[in-house]
């Protein structure tokens, strides 16, 4: 029954994670080729991730309850720490949660930017021929499919190349604010919804990378979020 439970909620959180790096995918596909259409059915195909979100919640609290009440018939008892850490289902269901949350506002933020695309208001190339948008576009794609191929293998060795990728991004988008700010040829309306898309890109790398850290406690079990402020504390104060 456990074992059950269990196989079901992965399935659902691999099949959750297919579909929101398809709709990253198909967002750059949409934006390079000024394919307002295919901005259209990634608006409309969100209700699957929603709807996968629902079903990842309740069988990840299901599971939480099955594992808290059984986790002895695995014997989780009776092993050492690094067996605990990739086989105890309590600690997997915990991170589904959390997964599942994550990657669900990475779709959130696939939809904010194919609804503010399909306004028509950005002028035609702008993510095809122009830089930094071009990058940042490449950027979100890589980032999203090292966090969802990380989460299918149950490894956190992209782990390295995300925090790198991340620090670009998040470079590259300001460089796109302050460029397309200064650019006297494009609109106030034009530029409201160019940075519309740029926070929403940039958001959608930040909700990769938790996926990835998330990863990294659940293989680990360290939490590395935020480590560079605490060891930056810690230098300040010997």
């Amino acid at each position: 029954m456990i074992i059950s439970k269990f196989y079901y909620l992965r399935k659902n959180l691999y099949s959750m994670a297919e579909l929101v790096l398809e709709q990253v995918i198909l967002l750059s596909e949409a934006m390079e080729a000024d394919n307002y259409d295919l901005a259209n059915e990634i608006v409309k195909r969100d209700d699957l991730i929603d709807d996968l979100e629902k079903e990842n919640d309740n069988l990840s609290q299901n599971a939480i309850l099955e594992a808290v009440t059984n986790r002895n018939i695995l014997g989780m008892g009776e092993v050492d720490s690094d067996i605990v850490l990739k086989k105890d289902p309590l600690r997997f269901a915990l991170s589904a949660i959390r997964i599942t949350r994550n990657m669900e506002r990475m779709g959130d933020q696939v939809v904010n930017c194919a609804e503010v695309f399909r306004y028509k208001t950005i002028r035609k190339g702008l993510f095809k021929n122009e830089e930094p948008m071009t990058l940042i576009l490449s950027r979100v794609t890589t980032l999203a499919g090292m966090a969802i191929e990380s989460l299918v293998e149950e490894k956190e060795r992209f782990m390295g190349s995300v925090n790198s990728l991340e620090e670009e991004l998040n470079s590259l988008c300001d460089l796109a604010f302050k460029k397309y700010r200064a650019d006297e040829s494009m609109d106030k309306r034009e530029f409201a919804d160019v940075y519309r898309i740029i926070l929403a890109l940039e958001r959608l790398g930040d909700y990769a990378v938790n996926v990835a850290e998330e990863l990294v406690r659940l293989n680990t079990g360290k939490d590395i979020r935020h480590l560079e402020n605490v060891n930056s504390k810690a230098s300040m104060y010997p």
